[in-house]
């Protein structure tokens, strides 16, 4: 490679920099100084990529609640991470993209807060839809609001419970807690990119529309509310089992990571891709299902009871919807027989009893690992009267 290309290829960038720049202001925080990561006067929007909103939560800070991010020496031009870094394979993860007009001018907008789907397993930031996406088209049809997008702590390290994980200091469901820190955020931040911290709307998708409804929820409605509008889409979480199962898997992760009888301070030292495997191990051979837990604390009760007791604080307007066909793509897999499906719905509902599983139709598999929404059991034509 000649010097006159690099030379060239450097000057290219600085020419791009400069004309990002002019067309998106340099944002100032009391932590950090942020650059666009990109811009188009066209379309109109400006980027702010991988903005730290939360300490990097490893080592003693694995299993514990969010904590503001340090003094950033550096000016953060969006190259802390890779666009579309996810909590699932990193956990110097918890980062935040920003889109706004460009060359805003006149009152705050409304701003619109991305919650990502994925299980509470995979997803990221970047995941605006079924596939990597970006907001772009959005600003084609209006540029008169901000969209947010953020991570949150996924798989064990956002999921993690237990009596005796709790007696050692560890926050249950620190992925939620993740979620609340970032609509804290929010709220003290974004007036710097010229938003109304007073007109927040949460959207979400699958785990992220259960996240938005943890949000309305936590504390059993005893915390102030962190948006102003919500729109839910496909809400999907299952509660699964009590302490016992959580106890149980705790202890059965510890194990195979080598930290036996679940001491906390040894898994915190644990590499985070050791964990991660020791986890889906333990999950394969339990069938536990891996989602946020009752915890009496952050997570009261299940959303669904505590509407019902009228435990959430939100006033105001939101829209629940579900996707008629949300992940027909995706094989449950070890799900071909209706021994197996049974199999799966105890692990699922650990109190449904015999008689309830007795409504679902004995229709076989129509191919094993079916999505359910393909699976002639499932479908309306089929399904057998309730008495």
């Amino acid at each position: 490679m000649s010097w006159q290309f690099v030379s060239s290829a450097l000057f290219l960038v600085t020419v791009w920099a400069s004309v990002i720049q002019a067309v998106c202001p340099t944002i100032q925080l009391d932590y950090s100084t942020i650059l666009p990561s990109a811009g188009n006067s066209s379309v109109g929007f400006c980027k702010y990529q991988n903005i730290r909103y939360a300490a990097i939560p490893a080592g003693p800070l694995r299993w514990a609640k969010p904590q503001w991010p340090p003094t950033e020496h550096q000016i953060n031009t969006g190259n802390l991470a890779q666009p579309n870094v996810s909590c699932a394979t990193t956990e110097d993860c918890l980062f935040m993209d920003i889109w706004i007009p460009s060359n805003q001018t006149g009152k705050p907008l409304a701003v619109m807060v991305w919650q990502h789907g994925g299980g509470f397993h995979i997803g990221s930031k970047a995941q605006q839809a079924a596939t990597q996406t970006t907001p772009e088209g959005l600003f084609g049809l209006s540029s008169d609001f901000i969209f947010v997008s953020f991570n949150y702590r996924l798989g064990i390290a956002g999921l993690a419970t237990g009596p005796s994980f709790n007696h050692q200091g560890g926050i249950s469901n620190a992925g939620l807690w993740d979620t609340e820190h970032g609509f804290r955020w929010i709220q003290r931040y974004i007036g710097a990119f010229g938003g109304d911290s007073g007109r927040v709307t949460a959207v979400g998708h699958s785990a992220g529309a259960s996240s938005v409804l943890f949000m309305m929820t936590r504390f059993a409605g005893h915390a102030e509310q962190l948006f102003s509008r919500a729109f839910i889409q496909s809400p999907g979480y299952f509660a699964g089992a009590g302490h016992w199962s959580a106890e149980q898997f705790w202890l059965n992760v510890s194990a195979t990571a080598r930290c036996p009888g679940g001491n906390i301070s040894c898994m915190r030292a644990v590499p985070f891709q050791q964990l991660n495997r020791a986890a889906s191990t333990a999950t394969r051979a339990s069938g536990y299902v891996m989602q946020p837990k009752v915890d009496g604390n952050f997570v009261a009760d299940t959303y669904e009871a505590q509407f019902y007791q009228r435990n959430f604080n939100f006033s105001g307007e939101f829209v629940i919807t579900h996707h008629q066909h949300e992940g027909n793509s995706v094989p449950y897999q070890g799900i071909g027989t209706e021994r197996e499906f049974r199999e799966y719905l105890r692990q699922v509902f650990p109190c449904m009893t015999e008689e309830a599983m007795d409504v679902v139709p004995a229709t076989p598999c129509s191919q094993p690992g079916t999505h359910a929404s393909t699976n002639p059991r499932y479908s309306t034509r089929c399904s057998p009267s309730i008495p």
